[in-house]
């Protein structure tokens, strides 16, 4: 059996987060329940940890979860502790989007006008016409 290299799928490429210019912002993740900062950023700078808790005690009492608020409830960015935007496409099956306005501004100003597709980005293979 022959398996090809290549998915199926286009690779997704990755948003280039904003820098975000508070004194001591990137040294903590934050509670996606109220935005406290919830531990520090150290943990994650020597390798992919795995997330199993993404709240404070208090939110994931309250929202009876580890990971995200119930739905309908204010959500905050995991990053930088800001709120997030909540975005819901249209169609047979909507699909609800929490997006940091600071740290992903270019996806957020998409989503406001109602795009929902992934970033295009320019391929590096093609060269500009003269």
């Amino acid at each position: 059996m022959n398996f090809s290299k290549s998915s199926p799928w286009p690779r997704r490429v990755p948003e280039v987060f904003a820098d975000d210019p508070r004194p001591g912002a990137s040294a903590y993740v934050y509670c996606k329940g109220c935005g406290e900062p919830l531990e520090s950023r150290d943990r994650f700078s020597r390798s992919k940890p795995a997330v199993t808790v993404m709240m404070c005690d208090s939110c994931r009492e309250v929202h009876g979860h580890d990971l995200i608020p119930t739905a309908g409830s204010a959500t905050f960015c995991y990053r930088c502790g800001g709120p997030d935007e909540i975005f819901i496409t249209k169609g047979i099956w909507p699909e609800t989007h929490h997006v940091c306005p600071r740290c992903l501004p270019e996806r957020a100003a998409r989503y406001r006008n109602g795009d929902f597709q992934p970033a295009q980005h320019a391929d590096s293979t093609s060269t500009p016409s003269s």
